[in-house]
């Protein structure tokens, strides 16, 4: 599947479960930014991925993220 700025097909066929764990929110946030570029992934879940030293490079993150980290 391509990635597209909104990937309708892939919101349909991949809900984020009702009540998520964290690590149904992580593995949901990570195949989301593979196929769609309709959002950023969250604060709360990118803290995530720099906690677990997940290597993610061509993730869009939060502009919040990129304060903290020193990013102008």
């Amino acid at each position: 599947m391509k990635k597209t700025k909104l990937s309708r097909d892939w919101h349909r066929e991949h809900r984020m479960p009702a009540k998520a764990t964290v690590e149904q929110r992580l593995e949901w946030h990570l195949e989301h930014a593979k196929y769609c570029g309709c959002r950023l992934i969250p604060v709360k879940v990118t803290d995530e991925i720099e906690k677990r030293g997940i290597c993610a490079p061509n993730l869009m993150f939060h502009k919040d993220t990129a304060k903290r980290r020193g990013a102008s």
